[in-house]
């Protein structure tokens, strides 16, 4: 009886692996993580390829026009996975609150309850993050509106989807391949701190 109620026990913790496994969302408008940039190429604006400033372990690439959302880009990596999509963002073309509050219900639903809020005082900036597991690892889903006049931020509603520990694999890949030179490195002309002080 014992050995009965142990398997039982054990098949049900590996159905609720499982179900949580599933759960993990990895696609969004026909975009995947973990697919290679070649299998997106009908949807992706190939020219606009290229690596933001200080990330040359991270290549990004425009997403063409789609029904329902003005813009978006993946992110690919460059190194360990190299051409394999790490991060996804969606720009919605439906930029109300009234939008945001809507999918927010619907994550809410599927997913549980985020891991994180963050938000102004204001309410014109408010982000849910969700982290959720499968077999590979951790994905980050984060829901964000803004409304507010700092252009360095992304108006209206968007989506994210990403494998954060991939993306830090990628960065520790490129530094261990192309270490940072130490030669003709200019010395200090002033000792102590005045040297990183302006005069």
């Amino acid at each position: 009886m014992k050995k009965i109620i142990i398997i039982s026990f054990s098949i049900f913790i590996l159905s609720c692996s499982a179900a949580m496994a599933y759960s993990a969302p990895e696609t969004i408008a026909g975009v995947s993580l973990g697919k290679s940039y070649h299998e997106l190429r009908s949807v992706l604006d190939l020219d606009s390829m290229d690596s933001q400033w200080n990330e040359d372990y991270l290549k990004r690439i425009e997403i063409m026009p789609m029904q329902g959302y003005r813009s978006g880009y993946v992110v690919v990596g460059n190194c360990k996975r190299k051409d394999v999509v790490l991060k996804i963002k969606l720009n919605y073309k439906d930029d109300s609150v009234e939008f945001f509050n809507s999918l927010y219900t619907k994550l809410r639903k599927r997913y549980g309850n985020p891991v994180d809020w963050r938000g102004n005082p204001f309410g014109t900036l408010k982000i849910w993050k969700w982290s959720l597991k499968d077999s590979k690892g951790n994905i980050s889903l984060i829901l964000h509106h803004f409304s507010g006049d700092d252009d360095s931020t992304t108006q209206g509603n968007c989506i994210k989807l990403s494998r954060p520990e991939f993306i830090k694999e990628e960065r520790l890949c490129w530094e261990k391949d192309h270490p940072e030179p130490t030669d003709n490195i200019i010395p200090a002309k002033i000792k102590g701190l005045d040297w990183f002080l302006p005069y």
